[in-house]
């Protein structure tokens, strides 16, 4: 006959094996809280929404550098967080090189890579993929010449995290990380 210590042993022992067996909880993304609505029906909407965002900030970004970094008042219109201070340190930079440009930067929507409709705080909401060509964009010094690289890329691809401004009506740039050194 078995010793109820023994069976009690080998009993745990069995479960402690069988536990370690089993798949880990499902990590539950949260829905949006009741009487809440996402900001956006879809993907596409999000999309959408995240290509007009980009087109707003880029205008604005060309419109300051064609200005030689003067006049950053709008800049938090269009960008917030890491990449409203990036902007401006850039644009502090430009400023104290005496640089300017001449043209502007168009750019493709190359996806969504992320809509997250229960986004806290509406933080990186919607992630795109965003390709920018600079080939029309020229950047002068104080004398007029050309001081862009000839082995400048024309395009590249970036990765862009967008925020819900804090009225959650309109998104802003937050984030923007080159995602390839391959052109796109």
């Amino acid at each position: 006959m078995p010793r109820p210590a023994a069976t009690f042993a080998a009993g745990l022992a069995v479960v402690l094996l069988l536990a370690g067996c089993m798949p880990p909880d499902p990590i539950i993304t949260p829905e949006p809280g009741p009487g809440a609505t996402p900001v956006f029906a879809s993907d596409e909407e999000a999309l959408a929404a995240a290509t007009d965002a980009y087109a707003k900030y880029r205008s604005v970004l060309d419109e300051i550098f064609t200005k030689g970094g003067n006049d950053l008042s709008k800049l938090a219109t269009v960008a917030t967080g890491d990449q409203l201070q990036v902007e401006m340190s850039s644009f502090a930079e430009i400023k104290n090189r005496g640089l300017h440009s001449t043209g502007g930067t168009t750019f493709t929507t190359q996806g969504l890579q992320q809509y997250d409709p229960g986004s806290p705080d509406g933080h990186s909401i919607v992630v795109a993929y965003i390709c920018e060509d600079v080939s029309s964009v020229d950047v002068l010094n104080s004398s007029g010449e050309s001081v862009v690289s000839p082995d400048r890329p024309d395009t590249s691809l970036y990765e862009v995290a967008f925020d819900l401004d804090s009225g959650g009506q309109q998104l802003l740039v937050s984030h923007k990380e080159r995602w390839s050194d391959s052109p796109c």
